[in-house]
């Protein structure tokens, strides 16, 4: 009897360790990700920023900035809420992401709607190497902005240097894997170490 036990517990040990993915760091110079092996790096030329990205084994795109104009998504985070126009001018391929979202179609827009029900993204302050980022995950699964966005690697008030690193409508795999590389980010330009 105890063979059959230690031959179980064998087992399940052997299966966990196959079945965790494997790893590899990606060096972009001014930082590095870990992120899993199976993801590949590209870069994208950028006039006044520098600009690349990883895809992921889903295909997925996820694109950092790191400059002066780079973006915060949670300051342009719209509602979804439509009125019955607006609905009918979406493309096929939104009306499916809608499907997966919490959104509201009205006959008319009014100041009535608590539009905060409908945003499409949350965030909260993660601590990314030396720097307080904001963390941004969709509310609803699969549809949204997911990543970081910290304000200001150096500089001050106009002068200062930013980084974002999104994806958009992530698959929920692809969603916890980026999250979980966004949080092994070096900024090794930028935290003296």
């Amino acid at each position: 009897m105890k063979q059959v036990v230690y031959l179980i517990v064998f087992a399940l040990l052997i299966m966990s360790c196959t079945s965790k993915s494997k790893l590899k760091t990606i060096d972009f110079e001014s930082f590095e990700i870990t992120v899993p092996e199976n993801w590949s790096k590209f870069e994208i030329k950028g006039t006044d920023s520098y600009v690349g990205g990883i895809i992921t084994d889903q295909k997925d795109t996820l694109i950092f900035d790191i400059g002066r104009y780079s973006g915060d998504a949670t300051k342009h985070d719209v509602p979804l809420v439509f009125d019955k126009k607006m609905y009918a001018e979406l493309s096929q391929r939104q009306k499916e992401l809608l499907k997966k979202a919490k959104h509201l179609i009205v006959d008319t827009i009014s100041g009535s709607i608590d539009f905060k029900k409908y945003l499409t993204q949350k965030f909260i302050i993660q601590k990314i190497d030396c720097f307080s980022a904001k963390l941004i995950i969709p509310i609803n699964k699969e549809f949204g902005t997911t990543g970081i966005y910290i304000d200001s690697l150096e500089g001050k008030d106009f002068n200062k240097t930013k980084m974002s690193f999104y994806g958009e409508n992530l698959k929920a795999k692809t969603e916890k894997d980026f999250i979980t590389a966004l949080k092994t980010i070096k900024l090794i330009e930028y935290c003296h170490y």
